[in-house]
């Protein structure tokens, strides 16, 4: 925790977590086209017990600032977390110089400002268009929003699609991040939200309640 931010949780083994990160993790695991996933801010790596359990067993490369959280991650998660490759590094210095391309790209960074927690100016004006270039074609991006202070949801949103050609929004009932999953083409919005619901059944994840997942009509934002 950064004051009252609760910015990861680290499990002993893969299951649920009951909060947003098996909401990333069912993103991962219904709609990657493929196994190479990218993660742009880790903390301890709360994504990685539900989507282990969800049976996602692909390499994570992830990077973040502090490797403090990642230390904690690999004393209780080593014997089952499989290839996840860490980088100390900053997301847009690491992306630039990263030449693979991913299939699915979880946006998940965070900063802490009088003890809430919020979103660097860069996940929205300088990330979009680096992700966009390190997908593999087909491959979708997946940002985990939280309110920013001074700017609407929708100028947050729109910040975060504007490279995109199609995005969909899940919000959830009890937490106040919106993630937004976009790529140049998505399956249906209908099938996107099944997928995710059958995904967080498996593992018995609160996060099933509460969950609405509706397409974001692009063409009428720009």
């Amino acid at each position: 925790m950064e004051g009252d931010a609760v910015l990861s949780e680290i499990l002993a083994r893969p299951g649920a977590t009951h909060s947003v990160f098996d909401v990333l993790a069912g993103c991962v695991a219904s709609l990657a086209p493929g196994p190479r996933v990218a993660l742009l801010g880790f903390a301890g790596g709360g994504i990685v017990a539900p989507l282990r359990a969800m049976g996602f067993d692909g390499p994570l490369d992830a990077v973040d600032l502090s490797a403090r959280g990642e230390r904690i991650f690999r004393k209780l998660s080593s014997s089952w977390c499989g290839t996840v490759r860490f980088s100390e590094n900053d997301a847009v210095r690491w992306l630039r110089r990263n030449r693979r391309r991913y299939h699915l790209v979880v946006e998940d960074l965070s900063v802490t400002k009088a003890g809430e927690a919020t979103k660097p100016a860069v996940s929205f004006e300088t990330l979009p268009r680096l992700i966009r270039a390190s997908l593999a074609p087909g491959g979708f991006v997946v940002f985990n929003l939280l309110p920013v202070p001074g700017l609407t949801w929708r100028r947050l949103i729109d910040g975060v699609c504007e490279k995109y050609s199609e995005a969909c929004l899940v919000t959830l009932e009890e937490f106040e991040n919106r993630v937004v999953v976009a790529g140049r083409r998505l399956p249906a919005t209908r099938r996107i939200s099944e997928r995710l619901r059958a995904r967080l059944r498996e593992i018995d994840s609160e996060m099933v309640r509460g969950l609405s997942v509706r397409g974001i009509d692009l063409r009428g934002r720009r």
